[in-house]
């Protein structure tokens, strides 16, 4: 089999979680990074939304991370501090992506003879096309239990909202967000002390990291299932107000 992994550049979950999966399936062949939140047009609106002392802390913790990263590439370390030094570390090819769809990057794929894509917290929109083209489909790794919390940073809302429990769950891909069948998922308890951060951490590596291997196995087999989503208990979410931030702080809940 032959896998290409879809993602942004990420200073926190997605670099462990890579680590796992590159060390455990040595036929991903290519690393696509598609611009996301790690980027300096994002600040002004993490500032607004996670106040001073969050955004100070998530401030610190990119820029160490950054620093940790450029050692990296001259000192071996015992883990990846971002997701091209992940990919560097497993020597697996990595590229930019401006654009998931575009007809270069299509026929990449298709001269790569991929099987199987996969797609970690990508913030683009996958086509008809792009879809029809991985001869075994296109999987996502969300941050949830579908079909609840759909959409952007279910971690946030899961805590907001006063859910007593999360999950991760591997989905398969269609041209709707979140939206695919069911292929496995895993559910994850709300501690009292859970930050935004931690549950993210707790849910895509603590757990995410094992489902989506566990499901990339299935898909190898012949054995994945595909279960359709009770759209009746969907829900849909995007970036929080500041209506959001305070439901979340109201619940003692912080960024980080």
């Amino acid at each position: 089999m032959r896998i290409y992994v879809l993602t942004q550049e990420d200073a926190t979950s997605i670099p462990p979680l890579l680590d796992h999966l590159l060390a455990s399936r040595r036929d991903v062949v290519g690393v696509g990074i598609v611009p996301g939140e790690l980027r300096v047009g994002r600040a002004g609106r993490y500032w607004r939304m996670m106040g001073a002392r969050d955004f100070t802390l998530q401030a610190l913790n990119v820029l160490g991370h950054r620093a940790l990263d450029g050692i990296a590439r001259a000192v071996p370390m015992p883990r990846s501090y971002s997701v091209a030094g992940a990919a560097r570390r497993a020597g697996v090819p990595c590229e930019a992506v401006p654009k998931v769809n575009a007809p270069e990057l299509l026929d990449r794929l298709r001269s790569a003879a991929v099987d199987l894509i996969v797609s970690i917290a990508c913030p683009q929109k996958f086509g008809r096309e792009l879809l029809a083209l991985p001869r075994l489909g296109c999987i996502n790794l969300h941050g949830a239990l579908l079909p609840r919390y759909q959409g952007l940073l279910p971690s946030f809302w899961v805590l907001a909202k006063g859910e007593t429990e999360t999950g991760v769950t591997v989905h398969w891909m269609d041209e709707r967000i979140d939206h695919g069948d069911l292929l496995l998922q895993e559910r994850v308890p709300i501690e009292a002390g859970d930050t935004v951060h931690s549950l993210v951490r707790r849910s895509k590596i603590g757990v995410g990291r094992h489902l989506l291997v566990r499901a990339i196995e299935l898909i190898e087999r012949g054995e994945a299932p595909r279960v359709p989503m009770d759209f009746s208990r969907a829900s849909y979410f995007s970036y929080p107000d500041a209506a959001a931030v305070a439901e979340l702080r109201a619940r003692g809940r912080r960024f980080i």
